[in-house]
Order: C-alpha cells, then structure tokens, then sequence
C-alpha cells in the first residue's frame, strides 16, 4: 500500500475513484468481534425486508452506512466495456489468479504469493510495478481480502472484480459500497435462513463482514461500546470505522439490553454528510414565500 500511494499519479487515480481511504484503511483495520451481538443481532434479522424486527419498529443497514463507515462510494455506473488493452490486462490477472495451485501451497499463505507475484523483491527485467496492471493487481487483493471477503473458506482473488479494478485503476468512480450492501444483505439472508434450519444443534458458517457489522452496531448503539477515538493518523486515511480500532465491547453489557429501547438508538449518528453522499432537498425552499391564512 505505500509502495502504490507513495506515487503521485497512482495516489490522485485512487482520489478520483474515492475508494483510497478505504485502501489506506484496509491496511491497519482491527476491531474486536462480539460474537454474542452478532448472533442477537441476526436472529432480529427479516430475509423478506432486509431489516431487524425490534420492539419499537425496524432498523437495517444503509448505503450512507456503508460510505460513513467504509469510505465507499455509493454511486457511478457499472455498465461499460473494457477496451482491447484492458482485455489484455483482464485476461493476465485471471491467468495468474488461476495459476495458483491450492494443492501445493497452504490457503493462508495465498495473499503473500500474489503479493510476491506481482510486487518482487527484485523485479524482472522490463517489469514495472506501477502501471495500469500492477495497480489493478494491488486492487484486487485489497478489495477480495479486506471488503469482499465474505468468508473464512478459500481464499482467492475474485475474478468478478477484476474488469472493476482495472477501471478503479484508471481513476473510474464505480459504486462499490452498492455492491457491498447488495452482498451483505444477500449473506445476512442466507445466514437467518441457516441459523434457523439449524435449530441451534449445528454449525453454521458466516460468511459477512464481520467488523463492519460491529462498528455500525457500536455507533448505533449508545452505550453499547467503549469511546471511540476522537481521531485517527493521516496516515491511514479518514475511514470512520478507524475510531474503533481495536475496541472491545463494554463488559457485561448485552445488545439486547439496547436493541429494544428506542431511546437507546441512534439512527444517524454522523455529522457532517460523507462527501460522496448527494442529500435531496425535500421541500422546495423559496425565500420570499409567504403563507397566507
């Protein structure tokens, strides 16, 4: 991560594409799982409306969420084609994504031989580590590792973001935190189902991102969790989630306690409005309008 945003160019194409403060913060991201809040948390779960079902009403997660927490943006357009080049370059990351033998190597070790395949000690002979490919390369393990790893199982890059990582590459705004959302509510769905096929006498594997799902609890929750950071180094970039870096829940305290008390919720707890979030105008403002009885 700093070999790449340590190049101007590189680091102005990240701007552009507003996913660099998610990259920057992908590098240090470590919060503390509750796994008792999770499960509180999944079982209020409804498939049907994509919201937990509380005593007062519902609540779910959304897109502002998603741009708040992660520093993902929300819109653009998905709907392009790559050109001959970028075929060239989408062909040569699925190649070599494919080329990684599981039966030879140890699934953990995946990430460190992608990272030694594209990123040398010592580069071959004409090899440049800060083209449009190797960009692409460095994206699409953040983005399969650190926002789109949905579970523990096999890790790989997943080849349904590679035309996205070539484009975010070049500077492309595409919505990411839409797909993100899109996919949590999905596994949010499979996971309910799961869990009460289940009936509690079985394991059942999650397969949702697991710290995201904390912090938006913590932040929603007052009480809930120990104080956040007030801030957090430059260095890492402006991601919210950075304020929970290494929490840990409050001892003793249970979601349950909160999830049913209406004044216990905060429904939108940051100001201001992420950058990349447009906010309609919902009444028509005229200055000199006068109501007349």
């Amino acid at each position: 991560m700093r070999h790449m945003l340590s190049n101007e160019h590189i680091k102005n194409n990240l701007t552009k594409a507003q996913v660099v403060e998610a990259v920057m913060a992908s590098a240090t991201l470590h919060i503390k799982k509750y796994v008792v809040g999770f499960i509180t948390f999944i079982t209020r779960w409804c498939p049907s409306t994509h919201t937990d079902i509380c005593r007062w009403g519902e609540m779910t997660i959304t897109l502002e969420s998603v741009a708040t927490l992660l520093s993902l943006p929300v819109a653009g357009n998905i709907h392009f084609e790559l050109s001959a080049e970028e075929e060239v370059m989408f062909d040569s990351l699925v190649k070599k994504a494919k080329g990684y033998n599981q039966k030879e190597c140890d699934e953990k070790y995946f990430y460190t031989w992608w990272v030694s395949e594209w990123f040398p000690m010592q580069p071959k002979a004409g090899q440049v580590l800060d083209d449009v490919l190797s960009v692409a390369a460095f994206l699409s393990l953040c983005l399969s590792r650190d926002v789109f790893n949905d579970g523990p199982g096999k890790k790989t890059i997943r080849q349904k973001l590679v035309m996205f990582v070539i484009k975010l590459a070049q500077g492309v705004v595409l919505p990411l935190g839409s797909l993100f959302l899109g996919s949590l509510y999905s596994h949010l769905d499979s996971l309910a189902a799961n869990m009460y096929a289940s009936n509690r006498y079985m394991k059942v594997e999650s397969h949702i991102h697991i710290a995201f799902l904390q912090a938006c609890l913590w932040e929603q929750f007052k009480g809930y969790a120990h104080v956040p950071a007030v801030s957090f180094s430059s260095l890492y970039g402006g991601s919210r989630i950075l304020r929970w870096w290494k929490r840990r829940p409050n001892p003793g305290l249970k979601l349950i306690d909160f999830f049913d008390n209406v004044h216990a919720i905060d429904f939108r707890p940051w100001e201001p409005v992420h950058s990349s979030m447009v906010q309609p105008n919902t009444f028509v403002v005229v200055s000199d309008t006068m109501l007349h009885m």
